[in-house]
């Protein structure tokens, strides 16, 4: 399915990308300032891989063939569950222009002709707000995303069971810290970046442990904290709290002094790590849905 926009610059076409596209999009983003997965060709081309692996899709938006917006979706594995936008990003040459608009809807309708129920991101409560409330996607909540400087380690009564490898991830285990959405896409990219070294990345470091004989998942990947727990314990913050105590000794211990991390609103409000950790930036991230 291919969609035309008509605008004074010309028919800007959209479509998915196929393998010829990885370059056109590293050269999009070279037009401006380009950050992590796009400063260089080779980990541009590996992060549109990793996508299309991790049961992604990648949409484009070209002007006389040369891309000037590029979306980022994943699939989850039941339809019931919403497709979460990854990644949307438009030329600066061209934004306030409603090519974001026409991108995200262009995407979302092939999600629902796919058979999907909803569409969810986590974009720039600042920024991207109002962009997502044209195409129709509405304001769920918001939780804090911080980070962090390690002061110290602590003690705590949790304890390794096992290290786990690529094919060991946590299905029957619910996400309480980190992004709850694209969670295969998240294994993935910590297990294949590790391998690689990209970005200087570290790990990653991937725990199944144990606490008061309740078992979850800690997965430090690079410097961001992921925490998998039953579903039954999902609110159990001493439970969380030593967790988040075990992976923050574990990043010490692997040279990592900072840490990045997503969580709920209603769990940070009752944990208190000043202790061992210094806050030093502290944003609302914006839960945004769309029903189809």
């Amino acid at each position: 399915m291919e969609q035309f926009v008509y605008t004074n610059e010309g028919r800007v076409l959209l479509r998915e990308a196929g393998p010829g596209d990885s370059k056109k999009i590293y050269e999009m983003y070279q037009a401006t300032n380009p950050e992590d997965w796009w400063e260089e060709e080779q980990l541009s081309e590996f992060r549109f891989n990793l996508i299309k692996e991790a049961k992604g899709r990648i949409f484009i938006a070209l002007l006389k063939d040369e891309v000037i917006g590029h979306a980022e979706v994943v699939l989850p594995e039941s339809k019931d569950d919403p497709v979460y936008l990854v990644r949307l990003n438009i030329h600066d040459d061209f934004g306030r222009r409603k090519f974001g608009i026409e991108l995200v809807r262009y995407s979302a309708i092939i999600m629902k002709n796919l058979g999907y129920k909803s569409y969810v991101t986590w974009p720039d409560t600042n920024k991207s707000k109002g962009l997502y409330k044209k195409v129709g996607l509405k304001e769920i909540k918001e939780n804090p995303q911080m980070l962090l400087s390690i002061k110290a380690k602590k003690n705590t009564e949790v304890k390794l069971v096992k290290e786990l490898n690529f094919n060991e991830e946590p299905k029957d285990l619910q996400v309480v810290v980190g992004c709850p959405w694209a969670r295969d896409y998240i294994w993935l990219k910590a297990f294949k970046a590790g391998a690689e070294e990209f970005l200087d990345y570290k790990g990653p470091f991937v725990h199944q442990v144990s606490c008061k004989g309740i078992e979850g998942v800690t997965l430090l990947d690079g410097n961001s904290i992921y925490l998998y727990v039953p579903k039954a314990e999902k609110d159990n913050i001493e439970l969380i709290k030593e967790l988040l105590i075990y992976s923050s000794n574990l990043a010490l211990d692997n040279g990592i002094e900072s840490l990045h991390i997503n969580i709920k609103d209603k769990l940070w409000s009752q944990l208190d790590l000043s202790d061992i950790w210094e806050i030093d930036k502290e944003e609302e991230r914006l839960e945004m849905k769309m029903e189809f």
